[in-house]
């Protein structure tokens, strides 16, 4: 097998595996409770949006709010590719999104490409390209 061929056939495997991957960045802009956690998580398929998401543990990433108007938070290791975004800050730790009266959030959250007013936007309108060089997302929270 030629060198040539050896390199092509490598790069496919590393690409097929996800090894080409690049840390996507969201910044979570709005008003946050310093100490509160910011939850983002990214979906790669519309049946999975909003119940599956990518990486291990399928929840998503974290960080602790350290500011009162923007956090950033990384999704490090993720594959080229269109995701949809899903943001809530649970700020009484009890790891979920609290809802009061009608099943509407009483905890801020926000989406990838805005919507969410009247119930989460569809999945295809929350897509962002995230590229192998990486990508910096904004989300303001409602």
């Amino acid at each position: 097998m030629d060198k040539r061929r050896k390199v092509t056939l490598m790069l496919g495997t590393l690409i097929a595996h996800g090894a080409i991957a690049a840390p996507m960045t969201i910044e979570v802009h709005g008003k946050l409770k310093p100490g509160s956690d910011v939850r983002v998580s990214a979906f790669d398929r519309a049946e999975h949006w909003l119940s599956k998401a990518v990486g291990a543990n399928k929840r998503g990433v974290s960080a602790m709010a350290s500011e009162q108007r923007m956090q950033a938070v990384e999704i490090a290791d993720l594959a080229p590719g269109n995701y949809a975004i899903a943001v809530y800050v649970d700020e009484n730790g009890n790891g979920k999104l609290d809802r009061g009266m009608f099943g509407i959030p009483s905890e801020p959250y926000g989406f990838s490409r805005g919507g969410g007013t009247f119930g989460p936007p569809d999945f295809a309108d929350a897509l962002v390209e995230h590229s192998e060089a990486g990508s910096t997302i904004r989300i303001d929270l409602k």
